[in-house]
């Protein structure tokens, strides 16, 4: 069977303990965390260097728990 087009938003949990970062990428974090914004990974992020440090520290095989919603099939 060819799938003509497959859109799947995939969410997952990482849970971080005892790590270094800067501190701008802290007070990143924080400010995020505070005004419920999320850091996009990707494109222009109003949170440049938290979303530096994400990227470079979290993979996808470090998950606890995922989840994936299919928005598209034809």
């Amino acid at each position: 069977m060819n799938v003509k087009d497959l859109t799947v938003k995939v969410t997952y949990k990482v849970g971080l303990g005892d790590v270094e970062m800067p501190k701008k990428v802290h007070e990143q974090l924080i400010k995020a965390s505070e005004k419920g914004d999320e850091i996009e990974m990707g494109g222009i992020s109003k949170y440049p260097d938290a979303y530096a440090w994400l990227s470079d520290n979290i993979r996808e095989r470090d998950c606890m728990e995922w989840s994936a919603e299919i928005e598209d099939v034809s």
